[in-house]
């Protein structure tokens, strides 16, 4: 028989253990778990080179997935789907374009290392590979596929892709914690020095959103884009140009919307057909916030408009995409709460079933809303 290809799993954003790897002693030197630790003085990146930490004396790479978040899931693929089934761990505080350069090397050696523990054996050894994405995991895949990969290449080696919650068009909890601070996106944290990292990193900046009009004008309630320096608030830019430069919060923006222009794309209709989209609605989420342009730009998220057709996080206007031209678009809703919400959803059991019946039917949805 044939062997089942690999699977990759990428994590999201805040998924993966920081940790300083430039001392001798390594004690007291991990500054972020994801729920415990959370040193956000610490994990800053250069305002002039984005790749390099702030601090001189700190080389911080990612030390591990979180396993409160992934172990489950990726045990349950080892499991029921193939032994073969891998997570990929990157520094989620770059440029995710870095990261899918490093995703490429990821799969290179699991392909090297899957087709060694397969060699010999009775049956054909695996040619292709699954990638699974949560949350801004599915940007890196992207990235990947379309940037690197590219359209011929994609198409031979690829067996499926399967993204959760990822936000193809951003998030508005990306605004928020870049100027308020957002408790919610990097968990119960202190929100200034919270959103003083944030500012440093452009993992951060690529999740700005761009569906239509998530942010207005509050009197006129025309668009304003989000990724036009002008549009800040006065305070958020003084601060910023006296601390970085004034070329620095324009040069993230421009750079982030670079990024957004090509993963908001649809994949091609061939990558499409090996391509499933799992979204979460049912709670309370971001849609719309204004802008008082007579006062200074203050953006007010006080009096933000949500609705339930989003995860906590990721709005489905900007997680929900097609999975494949010409095959019906079908939805599923789960019964039941997802506690963690946006974060929670690779642990909750219907969606890791869903997974696991995609490698093993061959018929099933295309597309799968979970209802938080």
């Amino acid at each position: 028989m044939d062997y089942p290809n690999p699977i990759i799993f990428v994590h999201g954003i805040q998924g993966a253990w920081l940790k300083n790897q430039y001392p001798v002693d390594y004690q007291d030197e991990i500054y972020w778990t994801g729920i415990f630790r959370k040193q956000f003085r610490k994990i800053h990146l250069s305002h002039i080179d984005s790749m390099v930490d702030r601090d001189i004396e700190k080389f911080i790479f990612p030390h591990q997935a979180i396993a409160f978040i992934y172990e489950s899931i990726v045990e349950e693929l080892r499991q029921e789907v193939t032994e073969h089934t891998y997570i990929f761990t990157y520094d989620w505080r770059k440029d995710n374009r870095y990261s899918a350069k490093k995703l490429g090397d990821f799969v290179k050696l699991v392909l090297r290392k899957t087709r060694t523990h397969t060699k010999g054996e009775k049956g054909r050894v695996p040619q292709k590979f699954s990638l699974i994405g949560h949350s801004m995991g599915g940007l890196v895949i992207k990235w990947y596929v379309l940037q690197i990969l590219k359209k011929k290449r994609a198409e031979k080696v690829i067996d499926k892709i399967i993204t959760i919650a990822t936000p193809y068009r951003g998030s508005l909890k990306a605004v928020e914690a870049l100027i308020p601070g957002a408790r919610k996106f990097f968990g119960f944290d202190a929100q200034k020095a919270m959103r003083e990292a944030a500012r440093t990193l452009p993992g951060t900046y690529q999740l700005l959103p761009s569906w239509t009009n998530p942010v207005i004008d509050k009197y006129s309630g025309n668009n304003l884009s989000i990724f036009k320096k002008a549009t800040w608030q006065e305070n958020v830019i003084e601060k910023l140009d006296k601390k970085y430069g004034p070329e620095f919060l324009q040069k993230m923006l421009a750079d982030a919307k670079d990024f957004t222009d090509v993963v908001k794309k649809d994949y091609d209709d061939k990558i499409r057909k090996k391509f499933y989209c799992i979204y979460g609605t049912g709670s309370d989420t971001l849609k719309q916030v204004k802008v008082d342009t007579k006062s200074n730009n203050r953006f007010d998220f006080a009096g933000a408009k949500e609705d339930k057709e989003g995860d906590g996080t990721v709005h489905k206007l900007s997680s929900y995409v097609k999975a494949a031209k010409n095959i019906k678009d079908k939805k599923k809703l789960l019964d039941g709460s997802l506690g963690g919400q946006h974060a929670q959803m690779p642990n909750h059991d219907s969606v890791q079933d869903y997974i696991v019946k995609l490698f093993t039917k061959i018929k099933y949805l295309k597309s799968f809303e979970s209802k938080i």
